[in-house]
């Protein structure tokens, strides 16, 4: 990787290291979620098409409900198994390097590093970054991406970008969605993206296991005496009861949110590698980012996220009280 000054570079410029590319790596974050996938095999469907080199390099598979996506299961090379070197890697929704996990030495393997996000805490860590904190979700630039290279989007990459904003924006329930959201979504139906479909595979194809978790993580709901914060617990032996996956607890914090006159929601869950998986949700009213970043964590003022080394007590204690601050 190109040891020279991070640069601020607008879609033009993106655009450009695009086009001037012709071996091109793609990473997805750890525990990806539907923005870094769809965003993400969107781009590299339409680049191939184009006649570039480009694969995904991931650590975590794709979560069971990103698995009608097309090409899921085909752009992906291991992230040991990547030889040469590249041109670029482009790293979408990854708000810091790390984000990348053990595939961050292949990160090296490319001349230049763009960074495309809309994380207000991302760290610009790309030899050039194109950041839009505006943006709902990642698949919004990714199609002024294309857009911007003349590139052809067909029915299956605009499904794929059209997952990422319906992952990212909730359905287009959360705060961040804007009316730019709806026209780039609307042009994507346009494109061939079905909205039942898409909507049918994320909201209504839960699995038996996920179920079984789900009840026994609500049965954990705790509410502060002042009404405005509500958070859930969800341990390593309730997985292994309920036969389920890391992956089957996305979303769930949302159900803390959801009890009426909570302003904050959090779920707490204890990580495989150790330490407390901590998942925050709020209304408009507090910027759970701040809190977050206290943990050494990121997110967005609505939707942030850290890990924090302690037992599942400890950080429930700190965290909660650390949201109380905020809000006082």
């Amino acid at each position: 990787m190109s040891r020279v000054s991070k640069q601020q570079v607008d879609l033009a410029g993106a655009a450009r290291l695009i086009a001037e590319a012709q071996r091109i790596l793609f990473f997805l974050h750890v525990s990806p979620d539907g923005d870094s996938i769809g965003s993400t095999l969107g781009m590299v469907r339409a680049l191939r098409q184009a006649g570039k080199e480009a694969v995904i390099v991931g650590v975590d598979p794709v979560p069971r409900i990103y698995q009608f996506l097309p090409g899921w299961d085909t752009l992906f090379v291991p992230w040991d198994q990547v030889e040469g070197e590249w041109d670029l890697a482009c790293l979408l929704d990854c708000g810091d390097l790390e984000r990348v996990g053990a595939a961050l030495p292949v990160v090296q393997k490319a001349r230049r590093v763009l960074n495309v996000d809309h994380h207000s805490t991302n760290t610009a860590y790309g030899e050039y970054n194109y950041l839009d904190f505006r943006a709902a979700a990642v698949g919004e630039l990714a199609y002024r991406l294309l857009r911007e290279l003349a590139l052809p989007v067909d029915q299956e990459t605009a499904t794929c970008l059209y997952t990422s904003i319906v992952a990212d924006t909730g359905g287009f329930r959360y705060d961040s969605t804007s009316p730019e959201t709806h026209r780039i979504a609307a042009e994507l139906i346009e494109a061939g993206a079905r909205p039942y479909d898409v909507a049918s595979a994320i909201f209504e194809n839960e699995s038996v296991a996920r179920l079984a978790l789900l009840s026994r993580v609500l049965s954990t709901l705790q509410v502060d005496p002042s009404g405005k914060i509500a958070w859930l617990q969800l341990t390593r032996s309730m997985l292994e009861q309920a036969g389920a996956r890391d992956e089957d607890a996305e979303g769930i914090v949302n159900y803390a949110r959801s009890v009426a006159g909570v302003e904050v929601g959090i779920l707490f869950r204890e990580a495989p590698e150790g330490g407390i998986r901590v998942g925050l949700r709020s209304r408009r009213a507090v910027d759970v980012g701040q809190v977050a970043r206290q943990f050494g964590g990121g997110g967005h003022a609505r939707a942030a996220g850290c890990t924090v080394p302690g037992t599942l007590a400890e950080v429930v204690e700190q965290v909660v009280d650390a949201v109380r601050r905020v809000m006082a």
